[in-house]
């Protein structure tokens, strides 16, 4: 597997795990409160879900400069 065949799939993977995140904020909220613009808000809230994880564990993974 070459470095662009990894980049796709790490892209691919990751805007499916953003998108699941969405469907299961938003389904969530349709059952609870059975509002579809606010079921449609909690969709969009949930699209940002994985990207903010993923920048946490970029953070967390950086190497510390010590001096």
């Amino acid at each position: 597997m070459d470095g662009n065949s990894f980049a796709i799939g790490v892209f691919i993977a990751f805007n499916l795990l953003s998108v699941a995140g969405g469907l299961f904020c938003a389904r969530r909220s349709y059952v609870r409160h059975r509002r579809p613009l606010r079921a449609f808000m909690a969709g969009i809230g949930g699209l940002f879900i994985a990207p903010a994880v993923l920048l946490v564990f970029v953070a967390l993974a950086r190497p510390q400069v010590r001096g």
